[in-house]
């Protein structure tokens, strides 16, 4: 049999750790290669993982439980192994987690992997991924407070038994009533064990921010049609008589008999302006619309709530009553 041991330290209060731990079907999200762990009842375990590539199984049984300090088990069919993992307080929201695996390797790649140190390796991952885990969420899954050994069947310790020390209980209840004891005054912030006497829910406002269109006016175009003169120069052509007397030798009679009324018209002609108007576009306008952006500050108040906790003074707690 191979073993190993690795510690860590876990910034939470010791029964937030060890309440974590006990939720056995939560170890697939912080154990590497662990696919399923079934709890079949408080004293058995059903686990599912893959080893070196291979799929393996087994059943485990938890062979010694003790609220706050300590949880033990062994397998009892498939790949043979066994543990323990303590709990114990460093402050009141510090604790140490200490894991002991004894396992046995199985065929050549597991051998070599124990050779190289690589189980060691895994297990010291593993806490720390637990460690995250719980760090995270700031608080356990669930709890269970049962006790379980190898001699008895799982129990939680609130009655007496038939056979009675020089107190009046049995001993196996008072050394729970010195555990929780111990236990009060290392989570005295929690308050006493088991569920809580009062909760006060404490509250405050988030801003959100968000955005809506809104009309930031328009742009209005409005064709307009202006008249103004134009003077353009035009050269105008016109016919004018002229008069001139000719000597006789350059009349022609064409057979025209002298001293008979004769009647000559001689047509004249001019220019006149004559005016068209032809359109042709000249442009144009277009409108487009373009997004800008801006940054802008928002002021606004929000509201937090808090408590304050008034304490009765320690002296006047030890004062006698009077009746």
């Amino acid at each position: 049999m191979a073993a190993t041991t690795h510690s860590i330290e876990v910034n939470a209060p010791l029964r937030a750790v060890y309440n974590q731990w006990t939720q056995f079907e939560e170890f697939p999200r912080f154990m590497e290669g662990i696919e399923e762990v079934r709890q079949d009842d408080d004293k058995r375990l059903f686990w599912r993982a893959s080893v070196g590539g291979k799929l393996k199984e087994w059943e485990a049984e938890i062979t010694n439980q003790v609220p706050d300090e300590r949880i033990a088990w062994k397998s009892t069919d498939g790949s043979m192994n066994s543990g323990t993992v303590t709990f114990s307080p460093v402050s009141l929201d510090r604790t140490k987690v200490t894991a002991t695996i004894e396992y046995e390797p199985e065929g050549f790649l597991e051998k070599t992997g124990d050779a190289l140190g690589l189980p060691s390796g895994r297990v010291q991952s593993d806490l720390e991924r637990f460690r995250s885990f719980i760090e995270e969420r700031g608080r356990e899954t669930g709890g269970w407070r049962g006790e379980i050994s190898e001699d008895t069947t799982p129990h939680l310790g609130t009655g007496p038994s038939t056979s009675e020390s020089g107190l009046g209980l049995d001993k196996e209840v008072e050394d729970t009533l010195y555990r929780k004891e111990a236990q009060f005054q290392q989570s005295a912030q929690e308050g006493p064990a088991g569920d809580p006497a009062a909760e006060l829910p404490v509250s405050e406002e988030e801003l959100k921010i968000g955005k809506r269109t809104v009309s930031a006016g328009e742009v209005r175009l409005q064709k307009k049609t202006s008249t103004q003169q134009v003077n353009v120069p035009v050269e105008l052509k016109h016919e004018e008589a002229v008069i001139e007397r000719i000597p006789a030798e350059e009349v022609t009679l064409g057979g025209k008999e002298p001293f008979q009324e004769e009647h000559i018209e001689v047509p004249l002609s001019r220019e006149e302006p004559v005016v068209e108007k032809e359109t042709h576009v000249t442009g144009g306008i277009r409108v487009r619309k373009t997004e800008g952006s801006e940054q802008k500050t928002i002021q606004e108040s929000v509201r937090s709530e808090d408590v304050d906790v008034d304490k009765p003074d320690k002296s006047e707690r030890n004062q006698p009553r009077s009746d």
